[in-house]
Formats: C-alpha cells, structure tokens, sequence
C-alpha cells in the first residue's frame, strides 16, 4: 500500500457548492435550489482545517459560482497545488441519455431537453479531470456529493494520471439522491465530515469504506428507493493521508 503523506507540501482545497440557481422554472430550469449545499461547504471546510493537512489559508470556499468563476477557481487552486490537491463539489448533477458524461451545473446552468439533452452553464466531468490532471500535485482527490456522481467512474484519467487521481462519489452510478433538509447538510457530507473530524489519521480508502458503511447502517436510500451506496475508484495499491488530527483522551 502506498499511502502518500503531503503534510509540509502545499495544499489546495477547493470546496465548491451551489446552492442557489438562477434558472429553476421550466421548461429549462434545474430542478430547484440546494439549501442543505450551504450547509456542507461550512461543515466540510471545519472538518478540514482541522484535520491537520490543510493549512487555513490552503482552503478555498466557491459558494454558487457560475460556469466561468468555478473555471477560473479551479485553474488557480490547480496551477498552486504541489502535495495535494482536492475538489469537492455539491450541487446537481446531469447526466444526457446516453451516461456517458456527468455535467456539474453551476448557478447558471440551464437543461435542454430532448433526444441528445445539453446542459448550457454546466461544467463537464472530463474537463474537470482534464484541468485538474495539469496540476503539477503529487495527488489529486475529487469528491462529488450530486445525482449520477458515480456516473464520474466512467470517464477515466489519461493512463499516466490514473495512479494520483482518486475519485470519492457520494452515490452509485445512474442515481439521484435527496438533498436532505434545509437546516442541516446533505447526508452524504454529514456523514463525510463526521469522518474526517473523528481524530487519528484518516485516509482516502478508510475514509471510502466508513462512508459506505455508515450510509449502509442509516438506512439511506435513493430516490427510486434502491440502497445508497457511496463509490470511491482507486489505483491498487495506492492511498493518501487526508487528515492527522489526534483523537481526544478519554476521561479517566
């Protein structure tokens, strides 16, 4: 197992969430605002700069971007990364009816319906890989808390980035999920921080694995009611610190 340590590198965490939409009437609209999204960047950004990995200033917040600000956020964090660069993403998700590209969809996106769907505003999952894959980082994590985020699996890194590209996707491929309420974050990311500020060190296979069983043991269930199954892809062997916090002492 090569679990890569990047404390003492320079970090970038690039937590992006969009929670609210300008275009949700139809016949073009998204399917409405994310309230709980809100939730998540505060929650997840906690988690992290407690972890230990990421410094303070390591961690970027992008709250509703739109397609040409989430580029321009994604470039800068990815040109800046050398240990470990990470992007979350938390907003909706498009796949067209063929499923062979996920569309993130920025707080300008519209949907095109029809034979061969097209999402205007969205950003494509290979593009993302693409730009995130230039980045001179020894490791690169990408987490997706969307509808179809394991659809994410399918499109693969070119083969000299596959080993230090790892992919956590908060639902199995061809799915959507609940949001969650409005007060709290969405459960994926719930249960995604709960994780990473349990204390001790945390990484990304163990990490994956909790989620999946945590999520299993809760009971959550997709919208068309099937088992919610968190997916992670992985080179063999590989692995990555993601944070180091030490656990509380227990009282005497």
């Amino acid at each position: 197992m090569t679990g890569y340590d990047p404390r003492g590198r320079t970090n970038r965490a690039l937590l992006v969430g969009v929670s609210e939409y300008d275009n949700t009437a139809p016949p073009d609209g998204v399917p409405g605002d994310l309230p709980a999204v809100k939730h998540n960047l505060n929650r997840l950004g906690e988690a992290l700069r407690h972890g230990g990995v990421f410094g303070e200033r390591e961690i970027t917040v992008c709250r509703s971007p739109d397609q040409v600000t989430f580029g321009r956020e994604l470039w800068t964090a990815a040109k800046e990364a050398e240990g470990v660069l990470l992007l979350y993403f938390a907003g909706h998700g498009a796949i067209p009816n063929a499923g062979d590209e996920l569309f993130l969809q920025m707080r300008n996106a519209r949907v095109v319906a029809g034979g061969h769907a097209v999402f205007p505003g969205a950003e494509m999952f290979s593009t993302v890989q693409a730009v995130l894959a230039a980045s001179p980082a020894r490791r690169i994590v990408v987490v997706l808390d969307c509808c179809f985020a394991g659809n994410a699996a399918w499109i693969r890194p070119e083969p000299r980035d596959k080993r230090r590209v790892l992919l956590l996707m908060s639902v199995q491929a061809n799915h959507r999920i609940d949001a969650g309420g409005p007060g709290t974050p969405t459960p994926f990311t719930a249960e995604l921080a709960a994780l990473l500020d349990a204390g001790g060190d945390v990484s990304f296979r163990a990490l994956a694995d909790d989620l999946r069983a945590r999520m299993s043991a809760a009971g959550h269930r997709t919208v068309r009611g099937d088992a919610w199954e968190p997916e992670s892809r992985v080179e063999p062997g590989e692995d990555l610190l993601l944070a180091a916090r030490p656990r509380a002492a227990r009282p005497p």
